[in-house]
């Protein structure tokens, strides 16, 4: 090639560089915002997973979480401000105690990491998806229109109620306890916190971050918040009875959570009679909605306030009409109440869709947790906090992967309803043989000691199987299938996990979690007979 012809081309590289490290550069500088509070939110993320790791193992204990300061347990050494930075006091000290070299517990580490990560992870699917991304449908946009600011209450109430859930699980997972001040204060700084947000924010012509109820919906739900306030004046002046109050004198010792307690039917009537001024007061505030109507000003702090109402009063609902139910039939406590503080937390921090979707994904998370711990054989029961923490987080953090799940599961449906059409006799036949070959599978292994549960699983399968193959062809026959079925399930699961109960080990706690999807399957197999998917039939 001749030299003159290499000229422009060597002239136009450093040109072209030029032009490449100046895109870079303006990238760069675009991007150093949202850099700078990522790193801020794993920071801040680390700080608060430092604390909450001192309420978890203090608040339990009946320790003040402030007094004393943090120190070494072995040798009560208390640690200078450098020494108690998240994640780098640890790095610099080579997790070991500066004054009597024992060994700092790990657990203090992964914390910070872990609260860190959950942090800047919520702020990015929160603020940073596009139209077009996956994850766009956690925040809807509404997030990122308001920006960082105007969010800013918004984005407390939710990492505030995402630690305590951690705290949460941290307490119940190690004393199968939860104290009540944990979630108290996460709903407090939710009724506080969103009426704000719906002042400061502006209507960009998107959805609120928490499900606003229709107008009757909402004054139900304040009602029945005001007649839980009534409850609980009436159990201070002692006209209602408190419930459980002689547990001490089955308990081993203090603190016993497992005590064989005869009178758990008797004690649920104490709190159907707690709960009956919320629900007289809910039907009247319903009542009253109806006959008032909507206000014709909008007033958007007070529509804030009813959704935080309505998924405070729905998310403990659920719960604690489970445990309610389950106790008169078991005769047996069959949740704490503080899983009932905990999901009505989550209902008013997130709304009651992410309250009703999380207890629904939950008992699915348990049983996950359950056969994780029969494969390393964990010597430890398995509380259910835990559980239903994760199942809202979940709801809340990856609404994208549930949405498609669900979708993929209606279209399963809509699929076998398609093939029953031509094969009914066979769709039936094929739900009997899963049940037969769960009660079969049942007693082969029984000397694994989860035979029966096992059974029990699989017969819930088998009755959402049979329930959804039969209706194309006969309504009538497919009720009468799934409902015989789903009674085996309640019986099989309540059988099998009374007797698992007895037994040492991670099996203790199964026949919560087969209770539990007992209640699922039944939910489902109503609502598949009331609200049929499309394309079944």
């Amino acid at each position: 090639m001749p030299a003159a012809a290499a000229l422009p081309a060597a002239a136009a590289m450093p040109a072209a560089a030029a032009m490449v490290a100046s895109a870079d550069w303006t990238d760069f500088t675009i991007a150093l915002p949202t850099i700078i509070n990522l790193v801020f939110m794993f920071a801040f993320g680390a700080c608060a997973g430092s604390f909450i790791h001192v309420v978890a193992y203090r608040m339990p204990a009946g320790l003040s979480v402030i007094s004393p300061p943090s120190r070494c347990p072995v040798c009560g050494f208390r640690l200078p401000w450098y020494q108690n930075m998240p994640i780098i006091g640890y790095l610099t000290l080579r997790g070991r105690c500066s004054a009597c070299k024992a060994h700092i517990p790990v657990r203090y580490l992964l914390s910070e990491l872990a609260l860190g990560l959950l942090f800047a992870g919520i702020y990015a699917v929160l603020f940073l998806p596009g139209a077009a991304d996956f994850w766009f449908p956690v925040g809807e946009g509404w997030w990122r229109a308001q920006g960082a600011v105007r969010a800013l209450p918004a984005l407390f109430v939710v990492l505030w109620a995402t630690g305590a859930l951690v705290a949460m699980t941290i307490c119940d997972a190690r004393t199968f306890l939860i104290p009540v001040a944990i979630p108290g204060w996460a709903s407090v700084v939710a009724f506080i916190g969103w009426p704000i947000v719906a002042i400061m924010s502006l209507d960009v012509g998107l959805p609120f971050p928490v499900s606003v109820p229709s107008w009757p919906v909402g004054c139900a739900a304040v009602g029945a918040m005001g007649g839980l306030a009534v409850a609980r004046m009436l159990l201070a002046a002692g006209v209602l009875p408190r419930s459980f109050e002689d547990w001490d004198q089955f308990a081993a010792d203090e603190g016993d959570v497992f005590a064989d307690y005869p009178y758990a039917r008797r004690e649920m009537m104490k709190e159907i009679a707690f709960v009956g001024p919320a629900v007289l007061f809910g039907a009247v505030g319903w009542a009253v909605g109806q006959w008032l109507g909507a206000p014709v000003e909008p007033w958007p702090a007070g529509a804030a306030l009813m959704a935080c109402a309505t998924g405070f009063v729905i998310g403990g609902a659920i719960v604690w009409a489970l445990r309610i139910v389950a106790s008169l039939l078991l005769d047996t406590e069959a949740l704490g109440l503080g899983d009932v503080h905990l999901m009505a937390c989550v209902g008013a921090a997130f709304g009651w869709r992410v309250a009703v979707v999380g207890f629904v994904v939950a008992p699915f998370i348990g049983l996950a947790w359950w056969v994780g711990n029969l494969f390393r054989r964990a010597p430890m029961r398995m509380p259910f906090g835990p559980s239903l923490a994760v199942g809202s987080l979940s709801a809340f953090l990856l609404k994208p992967v549930l949405a498609t799940a669900v979708a993929g599961g209606l279209s399963a449906m809509a699929v076998l309803a398609s093939n029953a059409r031509l094969q009914p006799g066979g769709a039936l036949a094929l739900s009997a043989v899963l049940a037969l070959g769960a009660a079969g599978f049942a007693r082969v292994a029984r000397w694994t000691g989860g035979g029966a549960a096992a059974a029990s699983i699989l017969l819930m399968v088998a009755s959402v199987v049979g329930w959804i193959l039969a209706l194309p062809v006969r309504v009538g026959m497919g009720a009468t299938v799934g409902v015989l079925l789903i009674v085996c399930c309640a019986v099989g699961s309540a059988v099998s996990g009374a007797g698992l109960e007895e037994m040492p080990g991670p099996r203790t706690a199964l026949s919560r979690i087969l209770r539990l999807l007992a209640f699922v399957v039944a939910v489902v197999a109503v609502f598949i007979l009331v609200v049929r998917p499309v394309g079944a039939g």
